[in-house]
């Protein structure tokens, strides 16, 4: 039970956040009618990489065995300026075979490519990750392969660590787990280490593919569930091992391919790719949910005081009974009290000493106490939380007078999301949790008002 202190001397003081509906997707502007649009990359204040086989011209596009054209890496940006500088830096990279996926660390790309052979002609498999170093100068590169590409096997889809030191990437190297796996390759100095493969908790029997690597948390592709067509999984890794991999729910997921997802720090908005209207197109999703810029711990109520007269001592020696009105129709018989008030409101406060012998009443206090709502969301949640066991969290005595309360979201740190006024929940770890619970609210004036409240629980 929150209780506060009552001094006499007026001082009062308190003892003492899987549905996704809220994500919205939509195709980019830039994707192509008819062609394949695929790996979105960010790069430069907004700016965009992507790879696509869309015909150029008539007279340059070439095609593969199979009919089709050959992928080029390509780049969207609305920044005019900035497009035709990196537009010049692509025509170093783009060839007349295959080019890309490609990420960008710093002014260093890193694009999946064919092998170049002798002849002038491209071997069935060879595909590796080449380095291309724009630093020094931004018309003529430093190129330099990944040393641990092969004509025996498929390496790519290139990833890069925020930090530079890791890059991860898919490839058919032999003795993984099924066809193309993930792979990690960390920089040591100025050369890359051996590859390793990330295990069973990520690698399947089938193929995995785009990994995207964002704090502790890796995304990727896989088919391992869906009769070929591919998926698009998460992984965190927690104490340098990763968790069993999660596929992501509607509508990342669907019917139809879904591969090659990027997102930003708030995993709320970013791009991934998908062929649910016949054609590999990048989409664009992000939150609908209200952002909150502040979040105020969240205070406890308080209805229960501990109420002391330090004006006077007290001594039990003398025929004289101290007897405390709490304003609400009880009274108690003590020189110091504990009372719990049943609900929030004015109140008239007195304090009397009763001398038994005289039968005479002397008041030594009064004052009046304001027991405030305070205006803000209030979870309300167990006592006691306990490992795969549900527990609800409660919205029910938020407070916003004069107005109405139109949306509760709820946040919590590990990532989960909801919108309604009760969440439920099922931890499968112990540990210290957080929960933010905001609600939009509008006044009596139609004014929108966000208020937000944080508060740390423990998981048993």
């Amino acid at each position: 039970m929150v209780r506060a202190v009552i001094f006499i001397w007026f001082f009062v003081f308190p003892l003492l956040l899987i549905g996704q509906s809220y994500i919205k997707i939509e195709p980019v502007s830039f994707n192509t009618p008819d062609y394949s649009d695929i790996a979105p990359a960010y790069y430069y204040k907004g700016g965009v990489f992507y790879t696509s086989n869309v015909k150029t011209t008539a007279i340059e596009s070439k095609k593969t065995t199979e009919n089709e054209y050959f992928y080029n890496v390509y780049y969207y940006s609305t920044d005019k300026s900035q497009k035709i500088l990196i537009d010049s830096m692509l025509k170093k990279i783009n060839t007349t075979f295959h080019d890309g996926p490609m990420v960008a660390y710093g002014d260093t790309f890193i694009v999946s490519q064919n092998f170049y052979i002798k002849g002038g002609k491209k071997h069935k498999a060879p595909v590796g990750i080449f380095f291309y170093d724009f630093s020094s100068n931004k018309e003529t590169p430093v190129y330099k392969p990944f040393p641990y590409n092969n004509t025996s096997y498929r390496v790519g889809h290139p990833c890069i660590s925020s930090d530079g030191k890791y890059l991860f990437f898919s490839s058919n190297i032999p003795g993984g787990y099924g066809g193309f796996d993930i792979y990690v390759s960390e920089k040591k100095d100025t050369t890359w280490d051996v590859p390793k493969n990330l295990g069973s908790k990520i690698n399947s029997s089938a193929d995995e593919i785009t990994p995207f690597v964002i704090s502790n948390r890796l995304y990727f592709a896989s088919n391992r569930d869906s009769a070929k067509k591919f998926d698009i999984f998460f992984s965190e890794n927690e104490q340098n091992q990763w968790l069993p991999a999660q596929a992501l729910p509607e509508p990342f997921s669907s019917p139809s391919n879904d591969f090659g997802f990027i997102c930003d720090a708030s995993y709320e908005q970013g791009f991934f790719v998908s062929d649910r209207k016949k054609t590999d197109d990048i989409y664009r999703f992000y939150s609908t949910l209200p952002t909150f810029e502040q979040c105020d711990t969240m205070v406890e109520k308080v209805l229960c005081f501990h109420f002391i007269d330090e004006t006077s001592q007290y001594i039990d020696t003398l025929p004289v009974i101290y007897e405390w009105d709490f304003g609400d129709s009880v009274k108690v018989q003590a020189w110091e009290a504990d009372h719990c008030y049943n609900d929030y409101g004015t109140y008239f406060v007195r304090l009397v000493m009763i001398d038994t012998i005289a039968d005479e009443i002397h008041e030594v206090a009064n004052y009046t106490l304001d027991v405030e709502r305070v205006v803000q969301p209030y979870i309300t949640i167990s006592d006691t939380i306990r490992v795969n066991q549900p527990v609800i969290f409660d919205s029910k005595d938020s407070y916003f007078p004069n107005g109405t309360i139109e949306q509760f979201v709820w946040i919590f740190n590990d990532g989960y999301k909801h919108v309604g006024n009760t969440c439920e929940r099922v931890f499968k770890k112990p540990g210290k949790y957080w929960v933010r619970l905001g609600y939009v609210a509008r006044d009596e004036t139609k004014n929108t008002i966000k208020k937000c409240s944080i508060l740390e629980f423990d998981v048993y």
